[in-house]
């Protein structure tokens, strides 16, 4: 072991390195607050794009249309 007195080892670091340091971290955090923004933004249009489409096109045509495509390829 050593002989360091741990209990009294001290290290300066100032009050202005302390607040570049917190600066730092805050362009950081507000750097990725607005990635995380824009996409969720971009998540919740394409749900309602979506959601706008499932809602236009009722299920009975969409089955109508498809039914008619397999009766066209089967008689070919």
């Amino acid at each position: 072991m050593s002989d360091v007195d741990w209990g009294k080892a001290q290290t300066a670091i100032t009050l202005a390195v302390l607040n570049e340091r917190l600066e730092a971290i805050e362009e950081k955090i507000d750097a990725v607050m607005v990635t995380q923004g824009r996409k969720t933004d971009d998540m919740e249009s394409r749900i309602r794009m979506l959601e706008r489409w499932m809602y236009a096109v009722p299920a009975s045509i969409i089955t109508a249309v498809t039914a008619m495509f397999l009766a066209i390829v089967r008689n070919n």
